[in-house]
């Protein structure tokens, strides 16, 4: 959908360059297309952020301290399965609606793009990682899974299937022939079968 004219240049050029950024990659975008994008001229891209670094850097503020997303509330009940599934839910849905900026980040890093990236995964998803780490902390201390198991460790392992699948999911030729919510359930019964007392070696 189009900027709105109406609005004002600055929220127009951080509008325009998140989609700019998003098709053209960070080295491909140019401070010509962004505002052509816009719908202003390049100086007045120069006079608002002087940069693309700068503008880029602004875009990715966007979604930092005081944009972030409220920390994620996971069940904790009886049933790990159910609550695993609803993490994964929560997990998907938050990448799913940043996946534009996060492909960008994740396909082109450059040393002066490192530190948007890790600010970025830092606000939308440390909170989903600690989230996960502190209910399989209290799966361990109700018995649910074993005392051996290094939550942190395998947290982010299961983040990391999570994050393929859905990176995977995005990409038009490389789409998986089963369905997410398989995918998913697989996830979790994999994730269980690791963790659970059942999954002890003996």
């Amino acid at each position: 959908m189009a900027t709105s004219e109406r609005a004002p240049a600055r929220q127009r050029l951080l509008e325009a360059a998140a989609r700019v950024f998003a098709r053209d990659g960070l080295s491909g975008a140019t401070t010509r297309a962004i505002a052509r994008e816009a719908r202003v001229n390049e100086v007045t891209l120069f006079r608002h952020f002087g940069s693309k670094d700068k503008l880029l850097a602004e875009v990715v503020d966007r979604v930092l301290p005081g944009h972030a997303p409220e920390p994620p509330a996971i069940p904790c009940t009886d049933d790990l399965a159910a609550d695993l599934a609803a993490y994964i839910e929560i997990y998907s849905s938050r990448l799913r609606d940043n996946l534009a900026l996060v492909r960008t980040l994740i396909g082109e890093v450059q040393h002066h793009h490192v530190r948007h990236e890790r600010e970025v995964f830092r606000c939308l998803f440390r909170p989903l990682k600690e989230a996960l780490v502190a209910r399989l902390e209290n799966a361990r201390a109700a018995g649910q899974i074993r005392r051996s198991v290094p939550t942190e460790i395998v947290a982010d392992h299961l983040k990391g299937m999570l994050f393929t699948d859905v990176l995977r999911r995005s990409a038009p030729h490389a789409r998986p022939d089963y369905s997410a919510e398989d995918s998913f359930a697989a996830a979790v019964e994999l994730f269980l079968y690791g963790v659970e007392r059942r999954g002890e070696r003996r």
